[in-house]
């Protein structure tokens, strides 16, 4: 089984302990890779710093690992299906492909995410690769 290939880890010094940001597949997928308890002010403060890097270097296809996330609080789920899909949607990411926690609760808030969310088609996975061979068949 093949993992996504990373060309170069992005700069995103504020949130640099709970999330990492890569380039992958010769640029055309954005990977963010979380880890920790994702209180709603690191989750808002990531998705702000994702929005910032889409800003600046356009990517229709992002790659959310949730697998070393470790828990998370309710505080940033409206925001994040009301105000930062609909933004990533406006700087061009048309497909997300987000892999559950193994925290069962957390996938249970992902799936509440995703019902307010419109215009990124959203699928939801419990392995990378999986995520990323459906990311690989949909266009740049």
């Amino acid at each position: 089984m093949e993992t996504i290939k990373q060309d170069l880890q992005l700069e995103a010094p504020d949130v640099a302990d709970y999330l990492k940001l890569y380039s992958c597949e010769n640029s055309t997928i954005l990977l963010a890779d979380w880890s920790g308890v994702l209180y709603p002010d690191r989750a808002r403060s990531g998705c702000t710093t994702i929005l910032d890097i889409l800003s600046k270097q356009p990517f229709s296809r992002i790659l959310n690992n949730n697998t070393k996330v470790t828990g998370h609080y309710p505080g940033a789920l409206d925001w994040t299906g009301r105000v930062w899909f609909p933004e990533m949607f406006r700087l061009g990411v048309r497909y997300f492909a987000w892999v559950y926690s193994p925290a069962f609760y957390t996938q249970i808030s992902t799936d509440e995410v995703i019902k307010m969310s419109s215009k990124v088609t959203i699928e939801t996975f419990y392995e990378i690769a999986d995520a990323r061979e459906w990311l690989l068949s949909k266009p740049n």
